[in-house]
């Protein structure tokens, strides 16, 4: 999202410097070109305030050309922003959606694991801390914190010494002691 974002803003930004670029260019010539194209007005004849009009003409359909192009790039710019835009909105309907599923996953998984922890709470201790000592880590930390203290602590006491150990210290809060 935020690369689209940046890539938008620099295409915008590439787009609003030429035409404010095509603009200065296009008065500074104007202001050019007026000096000569008045020039041979004020010594000549006919043959040169034609010359001079055929020129304006020229510098006229020019500018006309130009203009065109101009409001061309913009009307592209608006289809980009257009479409920027609605991407924009698909992107944050995503985001909506993508947090709607992980908050019905999480209540899945804590209906999952306190089920489990009603489970190993109803078992013996000494036959519930070998099924937990082969559970994965984090899996056991979940239950053993769901388990009532008493009953924690009769089954930290069937499982050998060090994974007791790392048990209660990844159960103990940050810091040390409390």
């Amino acid at each position: 999202m935020k690369t689209i974002l940046i890539v938008s803003t620099l295409t915008f930004l590439v787009l609003f410097g030429t035409i404010v670029m095509t603009s200065g260019m296009l008065q500074n010539a104007v202001k050019g070109r007026l000096g000569e194209l008045l020039a041979p007005v004020t010594g000549g004849g006919d043959a040169a305030l034609d010359d001079t009009l055929a020129r304006l003409e020229l510098e006229r359909d020019a500018l006309q050309r130009q203009r065109e192009e101009l409001a061309l790039r913009a009307s592209a710019l608006d289809v980009e922003q257009k479409a920027f835009d609605a991407a924009q909105v698909r992107l944050q309907g995503l985001a909506t959606e993508i947090k709607a599923a992980q908050g019905a996953l999480d209540a899945s998984h804590d209906a999952e694991i306190a089920k489990l922890a009603k489970v190993y709470e109803a078992m013996k201790p000494a036959s519930a801390a070998p099924i937990l000592a082969s559970l994965d880590m984090e899996i056991v930390l979940e239950i053993m914190t769901r388990l009532k203290d008493r009953q924690a602590a009769r089954i930290l006491a069937f499982m050998t010494p060090a994974l007791a150990a790392e048990i209660s210290a990844r159960m103990s809060p940050p810091g040390g002691s409390s």
